[in-house]
């Protein structure tokens, strides 16, 4: 089974990380950061790319959940990136705006640096929520969502662990 998950974990990387230009929004304005979610791999996912989310439900059969919110995806003024890392030995997905974290997670967890999902605040901003990060570490997955009762509910009841505010975003 790991070296299934593995082989899949490798082609998952191969979707790589598509600009959300390419998707014909308007330029300069906060796109849709796509949510999905496996449950073959217990895995979420989220992209600011309609075409990788695409590939992710085709290729690799996760089922779209909708636009998790709006974020950038270019540098707009004050924000910081989303870092996006792999874990392939559990095919989990997970998203840092923190370089320490990423790095770490990197040299010493076993996780895969894939690239930049998009950008977002690291601080309130007017109009902006917060974009809550939870882990389960049971299944091994990182779950982030800006509704405080999913957030409630997985923590609760869903064996996930609240870790905090990942950054700020805004509502779809």
């Amino acid at each position: 089974m790991k070296g299934l998950l593995l082989s899949c974990a490798i082609a998952f990387l191969s979707l790589g990380v598509v600009s959300a230009t390419e998707d014909a929004y308007p330029p300069g304005q906060p796109v849709p950061l796509l949510r999905g979610y496996s449950a073959l791999y217990h895995d979420h996912f989220y992209t600011a790319s309609a075409q990788e989310m695409e590939n992710a439900i085709t290729l690799y059969k996760y089922n779209s959940e909708g636009d998790a919110c709006l974020v950038f995806d270019f540098q707009a003024p004050g924000t910081v990136p989303f870092y996006r890392l792999m874990q392939p030995s559990v095919v989990d997905n997970f998203y840092t705006t923190d370089e320490n974290e990423r790095n770490n997670s990197v040299q010493n967890l076993g996780y895969v640096y894939v690239g930049i999902t998009a950008y977002i605040y690291p601080s309130s901003v007017s109009g902006s929520i917060p974009f809550y990060r939870l882990y389960n570490p049971t299944v091994h997955d990182h779950f982030y969502t800006v509704d405080a009762n999913e957030r409630s509910t997985a923590a609760r009841t869903g064996g996930y662990v609240d870790e905090g505010i990942a950054g700020y975003v805004f509502p779809v």
